[in-house]
């Protein structure tokens, strides 16, 4: 390939001041990352500023992705930096009190760039520096390394072919310092992106394919090795997967508090190529302040409230269903009353002309009642295929435990009708197949992916974490009756009887909130039990590094779904938390022997469990602490590493009618 910079004779000179650059000499080739060393002084900026455009040398010719730059004047030059350099320099320059989306956005809406394209280019770059989770926070409540990677993806927004970076971890610590330049690595040698470095740091500068020291104004080379790289140079990398089929997901509200188990299986066929838009039934609200928990580079179509306006009209006039309103019959009885049943006619109507204006191939319910009875009316209408998911969470369970007959006549409907239903638990999906077992083929087991994941700088923390106060137990989830919270609380007050000390945080809300902060004071319990209420996804990593054991005590009660499998679970285990689970099938199923599991209910036996996992006041209680929370990883990662290829698999049949 041909070199990206090539600099010639390149002369500079201050009035009043000794020659800074001599004859300086350099190529760059694509994907290859340069350091240039020397001491303060020695011109090393200067040198960094021509090859960026923002100074012009006395002498000497400079070519930048084969344009003879300094022939151009000065808007020719502003531009050709805008469209093709990028700058990161030792401060990451934020605008503190502006969002991390609003920080990355800046270059594109001074490139006068549609709002509409914005929004997925701002959350592929986020992407490049694993840092797409953070994209609401405000950066000032970024660590240091969090920010100098938002400062990389917003000089890669614009997908720029060079990278000029000016002592880009000088106010770093060491470790951070490594995790950045880890990201440059990973960056330009997969993305073929050059880079310029200006470095004192000479083990910064062993992250760099070629390393050049500044002696008197004249460039050595000290060591060059020019990378292999995959890529056409100039491919765009915030371009996004190959789409191979045009699928909608539809969400009863996609956008909801605890969502997060959707959006994730959203964000794996997205990257597969297989969903293209995010459907929410619910409507927004006027400052979106739902979009907050929203992080994917897909567009939401809101089908509720204000956003109606389309709905509205097939409301009020209604459309036929000839040859439908047979099949339709049971679920009237789901949709809770005249004018549900209504409603969901007309979404159904809207979903399917919105399909065929959008060019929508299949659409994919994730969950719940309302969404796949639309979707259903949808297919109907509009002739598409579509598809559902049955979690745990949904009536579906309660109506085939209890043989609720009515309910079980739509879910029959449903499943006879769709292309496939993927469960989220294997007990479910036992149960669907045997209630239903004329088709029982079209029905599969697929576990949700796991929602949360260290990054790189939390996993050493996890690793290093010792108990410095009180030993810290964990519990998450809807404050409901099948969660077992009640449990978890007599536990505690038998562990507070025998003279145990110990911090409890129970995160999350729910209808028995208020009773169950009742009675953990009843229990005596009220200064070491808090209540951390809802807990925003983003924020729970900092509350799995800070414990020590992480408990989910589910329940299997009467008429009411058992619980299934807690996103929080796989999530604290991935995050090196020793956990102690229910013999709950699905939960005993993910913890397995990396874990202790107790019969559900059973406070005395929770209690006798979570005792020895308190004693972590020394090195050794710490160290046996790691070594199972470093199973629990180990176990949680390898049983869901096969998600996003099964839910692949459930496309396969679609695709190969389609020939993709």
């Amino acid at each position: 390939m041909a070199p990206v910079i090539i600099a010639r004779d390149i002369r500079k000179r201050y009035a009043g001041f000794a020659p800074v650059l001599r004859g300086v000499n350099l190529e760059v080739e694509p994907g290859e990352i340069v350091a240039i060393m020397g001491p303060s002084g020695c011109g090393k900026s200067t040198m960094l500023h021509v090859l960026g455009l923002l100074h012009a040398p006395d002498s000497g010719s400079v070519t930048i992705l084969g344009k003879d730059v300094l022939s151009l004047n000065r808007e020719e030059t502003a531009a050709f930096r805008r469209d093709n350099l990028g700058f990161v320099m030792q401060q990451s320059n934020l605008f503190d009190h502006s969002t991390v989306f609003e920080n990355v956005e800046f270059p594109l809406i001074y490139r006068e760039v549609p709002a509409a394209e914005r929004w997925p280019r701002v959350i592929r770059a986020l992407e490049l520096v694993r840092l797409s989770s953070r994209v609401h926070y405000p950066s000032n409540r970024l660590s240091g390394g969090e920010q100098q990677r938002v400062a990389i993806a917003r000089a890669m927004v614009n997908n720029p072919r060079i990278l000029m970076a000016d002592e880009p971890t000088g106010a770093l610590d060491q470790r951070t310092s490594r995790l950045v330049m880890e990201n440059f690595r990973t960056l330009c040698h997969t993305g073929g992106v050059a880079m310029v470095m200006v470095t004192h740091d000479a083990k910064m500068a062993d992250y760099c394919d070629t390393v050049y020291t500044l002696e008197e104004g004249i460039l050595v080379c000290q060591r060059r090795t020019i990378p292999q790289i995959h890529v056409q140079p100039g491919a765009d990398l915030l371009k996004g997967p190959d789409i191979r089929l045009h699928t909608a997901m539809v969400a009863t509200n996609f956008l909801h508090e605890g969502g997060e188990s959707p959006r994730t299986l959203a964000h794996i066929l997205h990257e597969k190529g297989l969903l293209t838009h995010v459907v929410t039934l619910q409507g927004g609200s006027l400052l979106g302040k739902e979009m907050q928990s929203y992080s994917l580079p897909m567009p939401v179509r809101h089908m509720g409230g204000l956003q109606a306006g389309s709905v509205l009209k097939s409301f009020l006039v209604q459309p036929s269903l000839a040859g439908v309103e047979s099949d339709f019959t049971p679920m009237k009885g789901l949709l809770k009353g005249f004018a549900a049943a209504r409603w969901a006619k007309a979404q159904g109507a809207d979903l399917a002309a919105w399909a065929q204006e959008e060019g929508i191939d299949f659409l994919y319910s994730a969950g719940g009642i309302h969404a796949p009875v639309v979707c259903w009316l949808a297919s109907r209408m509009g002739g598409l295929p579509f598809a559902m998911d049955v979690r745990d969470t949904d009536i579906w369970a309660g109506a085939i435990q209890d043989g609720r007959l009515a309910e079980l006549a739509a879910l029959r409907v449903l499943v006879r009708d769709a292309a496939f239903v993927r469960c989220s638990t294997r007990e479910l999906c036992e149960a669907v197949r045997t209630a239903l077992p004329e088709t029982a083929d079209k029905v599969s087991w697929i576990p949700d992916p796991l929602t949360l994941a260290p990054q790189e700088e939390e996993m050493a923390v996890a690793q290093m974490h010792e108990a410095v106060k009180l030993p810290h137990i964990l519990a998450c989830g809807c404050m409901e009756d099948r969660k077992g919270f009640s449990v978890l609380l007599k536990a505690l007050a038998r562990l507070q009887q025998e003279g145990r000390e110990f911090r409890c945080t129970l995160a999350g809300d729910g209808p028995r909130l208020k009773a169950l902060k009742s009675e953990a004071k009843s229990l005596g319990l009220g200064k070491s039990v808090r209540f951390a209420g809802f807990v925003p996804h983003a924020n729970m990593n900092s509350l799995y590094l800070d414990a020590d054991v992480y408990v989910t005590c589910g329940l299997s009660l009467p008429g009411q779904p058992s619980d299934g499998i807690p996103s929080a679970l796989g999530e604290a285990m991935a995050f090196l938390v020793p956990v102690v689970a229910s013999d709950l099938p699905s939960q005993a199923w993910l913890v397995g022997d990396a874990g202790k599991i107790v019969p559900r209910g059973d406070d005395a036996a929770l209690a006798a469990a979570l005792a020895p996992m308190l004693q972590l006041e020394d090195r050794e209680s710490c160290n046996r602490r790691l070594a199972m929370g470093t199973k629990g990883r180990e176990r949680v990662l390898k049983l869901l590493e096969q998600v996003p290829n099964a839910l692949e698999g459930l496309f396969a049949p679609l695709l190969q009618q389609r020939g993709a």
